[in-house]
């Protein structure tokens, strides 16, 4: 059965949460977190798609353009696309309102999306990119191909090293250290060697919030790549197993979407 990376990470968070949620498959409301990251994560995906669109777009103006003549008025306003303004109307169609708990909350993150899409489209213009996937879903097939994982890498960028994977994330940002043993950065980074056949030069977790955009830089070697694949394994083999002991804490269990139904949840 393939696995994606936020079901192995359930189930490193408390094996029972994993168990209502993925074999139970109990009902949980969307909560209010889920439903703006969804939004944030929807409209960089419109806007690295209008990049690679407009980058298409130029290539092939480049390549033909001795075939045109007359008014390029239309094609220059679809490159002029790539703007703050266009950015925030992209926010505004993308904007989830379930999972808030009333229409003034719903509003005011809809404001602070605003704020941090500020700060996004101005680190993103500090220099020239070139997207070479916007979601781009992988298979990639652990060890002799018995098993799968599954997901979807927010954003691939080409530089001169080689490849960028740039994750987005609207929580507090993470320390350098949690970020270079961040084991969802290891399955992007085995993944998108596998699609591209190309080397990962570097992996960025990219964090969203309204006092700006922190990056977190890291790369894996290959011995780290093994690493992570043995964590991998081990896990499924636990999920496999049916081992769903729960491991409650405080802080976990706060935060769990089934706190309600579960016995032994900390209060």
């Amino acid at each position: 059965m393939p696995l994606s990376y936020s079901q192995l990470q359930t189930y490193r968070t408390c094996p029972r949460q994993y168990e209502y949620a993925f074999v139970k498959k109990l009902d949980r409301p969307l909560s209010a977190e889920e439903s703006f990251g969804s939004s944030m994560h929807n409209t960089l995906k419109k806007w690295g798609e209008r990049e690679k669109e407009g980058s298409r777009q130029k290539a092939v103006g480049s390549d033909q353009l001795h075939l045109f003549t007359g008014d390029t008025t239309q094609q220059d306003s679809d490159f002029c696309l790539l703007t703050s303004d266009h950015l925030h109307s992209l926010w505004h169609q993308s904007f989830i309102v379930e999972g808030y708990a009333s229409r003034i909350e719903a509003d005011f993150q809809r404001k602070v999306g605003e704020q941090i899409l500020q700060h996004f489209f101005a680190w993103w213009e500090q220099e020239s990119r070139v997207v070479v996937g916007v979601e781009s879903s992988f298979k990639y097939q652990l060890g002799d191909g018995s098993e799968t994982l599954t997901g979807r890498l927010d954003r691939v960028e080409r530089t001169l090293k080689g490849l960028r994977i740039i994750d987005f994330k609207t929580g507090q940002p993470r320390t350098q250290e949690q970020c270079d043993s961040d084991l969802q950065l290891s399955i992007y980074a085995l993944a998108a060697k596998q699609i591209y056949e190309e080397p990962v030069d570097e992996l960025i977790l990219l964090f969203l919030n309204e006092e700006g955009i922190t990056e977190r830089r890291t790369h894996r070697n290959e011995s780290q790549l093994r690493d992570a694949e043995k964590s991998i394994t081990s896990l499924i083999t636990r999920i496999q197993e049916k081992d769903f002991a729960p491991t409650p804490s405080f802080p976990v269990c706060s935060r769990c979407p089934y706190k309600g139904i579960c016995d032994v949840a900390a209060a």
